[in-house]
């Protein structure tokens, strides 16, 4: 090739990859959700979805990859083209907590992803079916050291989990957990009674109590939520119980910048946004808007918090 020509080619190459992210989206973006259909990051992920959507004009679809915590979602996530075109949810269950509760994690939670916004965090509520025999946290206590053996909970990612381990070894009750591969999973056994009560993240519990079949008892954020009023929170008798999650979303490593300020830039829109924004917040979802590279730093924050809380809670890595 002669060197005119090289050098043209090497022009044309360069041309094209400066054109290509401001051209972006010019195709469907798929939404990856590490857990099952009316999960809290389901719903977060379907209005972000439509947000975008209607934003960009380009199809967003919902792709739910459930079970392992989340380890299934994360690792197609990580294995997808990094072209901005594949994004996913990451939490505190896939990122935060998952390298502390899984032996052999197929994926580095900070190293393999371009970790783009957090969009907020938030607490768990408690809920027990319409005619459980107790209705309080104190009440609670009290009937699984009447009932040895006999109490159950439910959960499907570490938001539901960690609660709830935290109750057991800090008030030392004879209770024990049951795994799930979906949050909607352990709705039927709650209402059905084959498990007793169970933490769900605000998204989930919010639409959970509206139905009137499970009533909220407490909620595990460190302070008492005025989207949840009346609602005692676990530390007002457990002191020192807390237990938060996030939300935020993330892409394969090597995304462009450019794209990954593009998503960010329309992330921190949709939080503005009311037809976003308010559907979240009433239910007791926390807003965060950080810039571009923050989120890392966070994430980074949070797996050492969640180390300790698995640490007290006697969990051991499976």
């Amino acid at each position: 090739m002669k060197p005119s020509a090289a050098l043209l080619l090497a022009w044309l190459s360069t041309a094209a990859g400066a054109a290509w992210p401001q051209s972006y989206p010019s195709q469907p973006i798929r939404l990856i959700v590490p857990f099952g259909p009316g999960s809290g990051s389901d719903i977060v992920a379907r209005r972000l979805g439509s947000y975008l959507q209607e934003r960009w004009k380009q199809p967003v679809v919902i792709d739910n990859r459930p079970g392992a915590q989340g380890m299934i979602g994360t690792e197609a996530l990580r294995n997808s083209p990094a072209d901005g075109y594949t994004v996913g949810i990451s939490t505190n269950s896939t990122h935060a907590a998952a390298q502390h509760l899984i032996k052999k994690l197929p994926y580095d939670p900070i190293q393999d992803f371009e970790h783009i916004a957090l969009i907020g965090v938030g607490g768990s509520v408690a809920l027990v079916p319409r005619e459980s025999p107790f209705k309080t946290i104190p009440e609670l206590a009290a009937y699984a050291k009447a009932h040895p053996g006999k109490v159950f909970f439910g959960h499907a990612d570490t938001i539901s989990q960690m609660p709830s381990e935290l109750l057991r070894a800090g008030a030392k009750l004879p209770v024990e957990g049951v795994p799930y591969r979906a949050s909607a999973n352990v709705v039927v056994d709650l209402i059905g009674g084959q498990i007793q009560f169970a933490f769900f993240n605000y998204m989930t519990g919010a639409a959970q109590a509206a139905a009137g079949r499970l009533v909220p008892i407490a909620i595990s954020e460190p302070k008492r939520n005025a989207r949840w009023p009346g609602v005692p929170t676990v530390s007002e008798t457990y002191p020192g119980h807390a237990v938060t999650f996030f939300v935020g979303v993330s892409a394969p490593r090597g995304v462009p910048r450019e794209v990954a300020a593009k998503l960010h830039r329309a992330i921190q829109e949709a939080q503005n946004a009311p037809h976003f924004q308010e559907p979240l917040e009433s239910v007791g979802l926390t807003f965060v808007r950080q810039a571009l590279g923050e989120y890392r730093a966070f994430i980074v924050k949070e797996a050492e918090r969640w180390r300790e809380q698995i640490k007290v809670a006697g969990l051991v890595a499976q």
